[in-house]
């Protein structure tokens, strides 16, 4: 059992899986509009021939990485990596 700091009231692990549960439905609803807002872009930019869906992903993972900080340098080694790896266990 924890305390639960809002009103010191014990609550069992099943109570806070339910409060978890409920919170995270809301947080998923209030997001739904813009992931079809979201979906929506991607169409209009592939409708329009704008960008590719392979050129959208690649500007997503790309701007994810660039967000995270991540090393270039270092994940560039990862992948290097990885291709001989999955190169020497295909064949490829």
């Amino acid at each position: 059992m924890n305390i639960n700091n809002n009103n010191e009231t014990l609550l069992t692990k099943e109570e806070h899986l339910a409060n978890y549960i409920k919170t995270f439905v809301a947080i998923e609803d209030a997001m739904e509009p813009f992931k079809e807002q979201r979906k929506d872009l991607r169409e209009s930019y592939d409708e329009n021939g704008w960008l590719s869906k392979q050129e959208m992903r690649l500007a997503v993972k790309a701007y994810r990485l660039y967000k995270s900080e991540t090393d270039m340098e270092l994940l560039t080694d990862y992948v290097n990596k990885c291709q001989r790896s999955v190169g020497r266990l295909t064949g490829v």
